[in-house]
């Protein structure tokens, strides 16, 4: 498993390029993170897509000849599998609810701490939802029991396997251990189990657990 070494890689899309180096000069501090490109337009962003490697995208709301959502409606659309942290100053629930909705994977609002931003990266990258607190009823309810893990969720499935405590797992990953409890939650709700025990045992039938 290399978690450890695997970066995670970023795109940031804000209409300000002066905050846009600020941001990636905060980023560029975890070694974790890697910034394989910037757009501070919409016909900019729609060019870097087109052929990014990037997983997460951190996007603003607002941007000049953007209206609504429609960015994060085409982001969406066409790039399924990346996914986007809404970095805004808005903060209306109908909005984070909408956002939500579209299927963008968090929320941080700019005036949180810009470590806060780093900690919903790391959520995203593992396959969680990531938002303030007071949000947390506004994620959609899944209806799809029994779904399939993610290649993430599988490592940490294997490393709960071979013993390791979240403490352990989630130094190993460096991730908070919050991160942790929550992809065990997660996990647990999938296979419809109470703990740790049954949550191997069911994985191990399942064929996640080699």
């Amino acid at each position: 498993m290399h978690s450890m070494t695997q970066k995670i890689i970023l795109g940031i899309f804000d209409d300000h390029p002066f905050f846009i180096e600020g941001l990636k000069g905060f980023l560029q501090k975890h070694d974790v993170i890697s910034i394989e490109f910037t757009a501070s337009t919409k016909i900019e962003l729609e060019q870097k897509l087109s052929d990014t490697k990037a997983e997460i995208l951190i996007m603003d709301v607002l941007a000049p000849d953007v209206t609504g959502l429609e960015l994060y409606f085409y982001t969406v659309k066409k790039y399924p599998a990346l996914k986007i942290i809404a970095y805004t100053s808005l903060k209306s629930d109908i909005l984070i609810e909408s956002l939500l909705e579209l299927g963008v994977k968090g929320y941080v609002n700019k005036n949180q701490s810009p470590e806060d931003l780093f900690d919903a990266i790391k959520d995203v990258y593992y396959d969680l939802i990531s938002v303030p607190a007071e949000y947390e009823d506004l994620i959609p309810k899944t209806t799809s029991i029994k779904s399939i893990f993610t290649p993430r969720e599988s490592d940490i499935t294997q490393l709960i396997a071979q013993g390791k405590t979240s403490d352990i797992i989630a130094k190993e990953l460096e991730v908070s251990l919050r991160t942790i409890e929550n992809i065990k939650l997660n996990l647990f709700k999938k296979l419809e189990v109470k703990n740790a025990a049954e949550l191997i045992l069911v994985a191990t039938r399942l064929g996640y657990i080699s």
